[in-house]
């Protein structure tokens, strides 16, 4: 049958057909090309992400070769340290070696100094009671013997006195000789007693006024002041505790020593002064006279030590030697600064 021969329903109806076909086949090549959309998405995105994951691969190596260089430089530093620990070991075996061996000696010096100590204890104790001896058999040796050398003094003055000018002269020159060497002897065995009594005889310290205690000691030297002509002066003193008559001593002691080795051309000059140095007080006793040799700074302390002979500068060679003593009583010391024509201090210390 020809399609003019179809009628309009058919005709409809196959068009109807064909339409379905159309729009079937339109919505499957929609649904391919959704999919084949999908899938170049979903293949755009593997792909992305293996590049991702290349990338992250790629830093992930990185970071291991970085890692292991840090692993291989820390495994070699461990062995550094391992072997600076074992040297380290060797050393602090060796040293508490040492250290043994150090306490060993040690406890042998130990011994060795409580030994020691012991003895020096025996030999001070030893030494107080041969200086105890020596001071009592001063004592009594000076005390004793004054009785006869004044007997031979008082007998030799008589004889003086009743025989001068009636012998020849050698007589008198003897005479006077021995009258002399008792004199001397005297006042050799007074200083020796006043020596030994420094400590025997001392008294308890007080608060005394040394402006007044070295005005005491210029009053006891008036006359030898006044035959010299000396002048005296003084600064401001302070209050000290101390044995007040031993200080009068060294003060006249040391006027007397300065009046004594006076320059022949100037009038005695002396002053007095005192200064606080830290903890201690300073006094000075200067003078203008003849001055001392340096080289003598220790001798002069020394007893019977003279720098002089007798007949140019009287003496007996015990007042710096008391002074000495007396200072170091108190817990101080003395010394002095000279030049030879120019002048001597004397200075000595006292605790405030």
């Amino acid at each position: 049958m020809d399609k003019q021969d179809k009628t309009k329903e058919e005709l409809q109806k196959e068009l109807t057909e064909l339409q379905k076909e159309y729009y079937y086949f339109n919505a499957i090549k929609d649904i391919d090309t959704a999919k084949r959309i999908q899938l170049e998405q979903e293949l755009a995105a593997a792909h992305q992400e293996i590049a991702f994951q290349n990338e992250e691969k790629g830093k992930r190596a990185a970071e291991l070769i970085l890692a292991n260089l840090q692993l291989k430089f820390e495994t070699e530093e461990k062995a550094k340290r391992a072997a600076e620990l074992v040297i380290a070991n060797i050393e602090l075996v060796f040293q508490n070696e040492e250290k043994e061996k150090r306490a060993a000696e040690l406890i042998i010096a130990n011994k060795e100094l409580a030994f020691q100590n012991g003895e020096k204890v025996k030999r001070a104790q030893e030494l107080e009671n041969a200086n105890r001896d020596l001071e009592q058999f001063a004592y009594v040796a000076s005390h004793d013997l004054q009785e006869p050398l004044r007997m031979i003094s008082s007998y030799t003055q008589m004889l003086e006195r009743k025989y001068k000018d009636k012998l020849d002269q050698d007589a008198n020159d003897y005479i006077h000789f021995v009258v002399d060497g008792a004199i001397r002897m005297q006042k050799l065995l007074v200083n020796l007693l006043d020596f030994s009594r420094v400590s025997t005889h001392s008294k308890t310290f007080e608060q005394v006024d040394t402006k007044t205690i070295a005005g005491q000691a210029v009053s006891n030297l008036q006359q030898l002041i006044r035959e010299n002509t000396a002048l005296i002066t003084n600064d401001d003193m302070p209050v000290i505790q101390a044995d007040e008559m031993q200080i009068i001593q060294v003060f006249q002691n040391l006027i007397e020593n300065a009046i004594k080795f006076k320059k022949k051309t100037e009038l005695p000059k002396i002053h007095i002064t005192c200064t606080k140095q830290h903890e201690m007080y300073q006094f000075s006793v200067a003078d203008n006279g003849i001055g001392i040799e340096m080289q003598y700074h220790d001798r002069v302390f020394i007893v019977f030590q003279r720098l002089h002979s007798a007949k140019d500068y009287p003496g007996t060679g015990i007042g710096l030697s008391i002074c000495k003593r007396i200072i170091e009583r108190h817990g101080g010391t003395i010394w002095f600064e000279s030049t030879v024509n120019q002048g001597t201090t004397f200075y000595f210390t006292i605790p405030v």
